[in-house]
């Protein structure tokens, strides 16, 4: 069984820029993150979702047996840096204990949030997309979330049950201060979604310090995780691996497959994909979950000492 062990973890928040982070932390020389090139392998080896059983995550959408976790690092060689992203950890109330007891010494967390109103607009969105949800209005979604603490109204198709109880999920302070509580401030770096948009080559420069690896080398930085490129490269993926039980069948299923005719299905899939849904809030229901969530947001600005009520206006911003 291989040995190698994780020593950083991306670990959230989903809809928060984790995407695109993975994709250039791993383009440096010295970092290893796990993750094949062909579509149908993407997700298990991107995100294996091991240590956050607690979520109730369906074992078709998640790593779960340990020989297989580690046998995504097999190919690590001697990169300095071996990480992992998983942006579910951060949701997880005990993936922060079960990550400090597992990972290599000097491990260090990686967290990227923004306003909670929005991720949570934002995540509705996807887990409509990937019919964990089935709940199409966003007001109406958030009004069964008692329903869904007592285990009613879950919808049959999801993965993610234990992830659709939304306002728990955007407390972001408790979340975070699992994981400062857990490993120490000096081992977890927080950052803003902002702080990608704004200045992506500065954030990416200041984890490459964080990391102790060269600050020298520069990413190619893209925008990632869309959510017209997720239905149309990957949604057809994704409902394979739920028939089967398993994504890493589906991962085998497809590999077995010769590349021409599998681009000729996956292309028909594309024309088929259906149209997304308006991700903009409500002004009325935005205004009443911004006050909800003000308390919320202050907290967030003490514990990480940053200014954000710019968070707590009620004008709309777009729910990437």
């Amino acid at each position: 069984m291989p040995s190698v062990r994780p020593n950083f973890f991306i670990v959230g928040a989903p809809k928060c820029g984790t995407t695109a982070l993975y994709h250039a932390l791993r383009q440096h020389p010295e970092i290893f993150l796990p993750g094949a090139e062909g579509p149908h392998r993407y997700w298990i080896e991107k995100e294996p979702l091991y240590f956050c059983d607690d979520l109730d995550i369906a074992d078709w959408v998640r790593v779960s047996q340990l020989e297989d976790y580690l046998a995504l690092f097999a190919n690590a060689g001697d990169a300095k840096r071996i990480g992992e992203a998983s942006a579910l950890y951060l949701l997880s109330a005990s993936a922060p204990r079960r990550i400090q007891e597992f990972a290599a010494e000097d491990v260090r967390i990686l967290i990227l949030l923004r306003p909670p109103v929005d991720w949570m607009r934002s995540w509705h969105h996807d887990c409509l997309t990937y019919a964990h949800e089935t709940i199409g209005d966003f007001s109406e979604a958030l009004a069964a979330e008692a329903d869904r603490a007592a285990g009613r109204r879950i919808p049959k198709t999801s993965g993610y049950p234990g992830c659709l109880h939304y306002r728990k999920a955007a407390r972001f302070s408790d979340h975070v201060t699992r994981y400062f509580e857990t490993f120490g401030r000096e081992r977890v770096r927080v950052f803003l979604m902002e702080d990608l948009n704004r200045n992506p080559l500065g954030m990416v420069s200041d984890i490459f310090d964080f990391l102790d690896v060269s600050t020298d080398f520069q990413p190619v930085i893209e925008r990632r995780n869309d959510s017209k490129v997720l239905t149309r490269t990957h949604l057809w993926e994704f409902r394979l691996g739920r028939k089967l039980g398993s994504m890493q069948r589906a991962k085998q299923f497809l590999d077995r497959i010769p590349a021409q005719p599998l681009d000729w299905y996956r292309r028909a899939m594309l024309r088929l994909a259906p149209p997304l849904s308006d991700k903009r809030i409500d002004p009325n229901l935005r205004k009443r979950l911004v006050e909800e969530f003000r308390p919320e947001v202050e907290r967030l600005s003490a514990l990480l000492g940053r200014d954000l009520s710019h968070w707590n206006e009620v004008a709309s911003v777009p729910a990437a």
